[in-house]
């Protein structure tokens, strides 16, 4: 198994709801990764805001939501557009919904960093790691751009641990499951009392990261 598939493991048809025409429930597995893995596993990562979010049905029985992001700044990888659209699978069209556990969408208007696993496959989530590849950035009250988890919880520090990089590599059978959060990152667990790290830090950190890797 190729490393940039292994925090995926499986994806599970669930339930049915009689509630509407049909309603699909997807289960993801998702292993926890570290930021290294994330980010040498990424094709592209990047720094945008979401410009529209819409869902369209795309099967018989399959739904997908299409998020369009304005690029502010690549940090890895290329891409010849200043939008790119992103494909996540579920979503609601009319008065039918394809649920999928696991899959935050990225809410239209957010502004965030996201690490893109693919840029040529699609996936039934299209970045790394699922929620592990999916920051936001919000702006506090006096106006420094700070880092947040995708369930908005602030990122107060950032580290490559390449000692636990290698240990998690070779036990890859014994991998934790993802709370949504990569190794290598620290949470703060009070919004109000914590403060992300600034972005500008976060970013310089992963540009340093990949130019050590990538000499």
């Amino acid at each position: 198994m190729k490393p940039k598939k292994q925090h995926l493991l499986t994806v599970l048809i669930l339930v049915l709801t009689s509630l509407l025409p049909f309603s699909t429930g997807h289960g993801g597995s998702v292993l926890q990764i570290t930021m290294d893995e994330m980010l040498t596993g990424s094709e592209f990562v990047f720094e945008g805001w979401v410009l529209s979010v819409e869902s369209k049905q795309t099967g018989p029985k399959r739904i997908h939501t299409f998020v369009t992001c304005q690029i502010k700044e690549i940090i890895k990888g290329e891409y010849p557009e200043q939008t790119i659209t992103l494909r996540f699978l579920g979503g609601t069209v009319g008065n039918r919904t394809m649920a999928v556990s696991d899959i935050q969408v990225p809410r239209d208007g957010e502004r965030g960093i996201y690490f893109v696993e693919s840029l040529d496959t699609n996936q039934v989530h299209p970045l790394y790691g699922w929620d592990q590849g999916h920051f936001t950035v919000v702006t506090d009250d006096t106006g420094i751009n700070r880092m947040m988890t995708a369930k908005n919880l602030p990122v107060t520090g950032l580290s490559f641990d390449a000692e636990n990089v290698q240990q998690t590599n070779e036990t890859g059978g014994v991998k934790a499951f993802s709370t949504g959060i990569a190794t290598g990152l620290t949470i703060g667990q009070n919004r109000k009392k914590t403060k992300g790290m600034p972005l500008n830090e976060f970013k310089q950190a992963l540009r340093k990261r990949l130019n050590e890797t990538n000499p």
